[in-house]
């Protein structure tokens, strides 16, 4: 990491656990500074804790990226502490099930409030550090930013408004020398998913599922495009889904009930 205006600091949406908690994993261990930010505070503080026992430097921040006053705090602790932001990641998310007739305007709020919205706001209190550092953008997406799924609504609306986002961003900032790109996973094992499938009767997630995409290759995705290696990358949407995007199911997508049955094979 030896560019002109070397990577020192990041924060990481969504950090308390799962993808996040991958990504600000391999941020540390990359020797950057990072601030684990999360809605769940006490979780989040827990993680960077044991992030810093762990010989790496760490912090946990409360914030509900809903909130432009709760980015104003975490950006300028983040800021005060170890100086302008070089890496922002845009991890937070939710991926509720429904259709357009069975998503209420409640539902329908709230993920666009939380997977669209909160990266935008995420990105303007940012951007007075990024510019200064010439730093970099990464919002995590999904594969159905651009191959939409049957029952997700309110997520493939708000995934596919966070693509034009990043590719927005992008334009907007060539000449400051911010880039801007998301990274589509495809499926990924994460608790708040095994959550989601049990209550959709798939209690045994994800067995039955090949090509899971883990959140240490997420991780490992986004100190990539941090890197000098990945400087001239900008404004892309990097797939990493095992083909998902373009082989349909690749093989590896459970969808319950019959009718779906083609998406997995189950065992005998």
């Amino acid at each position: 990491m030896s560019e002109r205006l070397q990577r020192v600091t990041a924060l990481v949406t969504g950090a308390a656990q799962g993808i996040g908690l991958g990504i600000a994993t391999a941020l540390c261990e990359a020797g950057l500074k990072v601030a684990l930010a999360d809605i769940n505070a006490d979780l989040v503080r827990q993680s960077a804790h044991s992030l810093t026992g762990q010989g790496h430097e760490a912090i946990g921040l409360a914030l509900d990226v809903t909130s432009a006053a709760d980015w104003s705090r975490a950006v300028d602790e983040a800021t005060r502490r170890w100086g302008p932001l070089d890496i922002l990641v845009n991890n937070a998310g939710i991926s509720p099930r429904g259709t357009p007739e069975t998503t209420d305007e409640a539902l329908w709020d709230r993920t666009l409030a939380i997977n669209l919205k909160g990266p935008w706001l995420g990105i303007k209190a940012a951007l007075p550090g990024l510019k200064e550092r010439r730093g970099t953008i990464i919002n995590i997406g999904s594969t159905r930013a651009t191959r939409p799924m049957p029952g997700l609504f309110a997520y493939v609306t708000s995934k596919a408004g966070l693509l034009g986002l990043t590719q927005q961003v992008a334009a907007e900032y060539l000449d400051d020398g911010v880039t801007c790109n998301m990274v589509a996973p495809g499926w990924v094992d994460t608790p708040g998913e095994r959550i989601l499938q049990a209550a959709h009767g798939r209690p045994d997630f994800p067995a039955g599922v090949q090509n899971l995409t883990t959140s240490e290759e997420i991780g490992a995705a986004v100190v990539y495009l941090a890197s000098p290696a990945g400087r001239k990358i900008n404004g892309v949407i990097l797939y990493l889904d095992s083909g998902l995007h373009i082989a349909d199911d690749a093989g590896m997508v459970y969808l319950p009930g019959v009718a779906r049955l083609r998406y997995h094979q189950p065992s005998e």
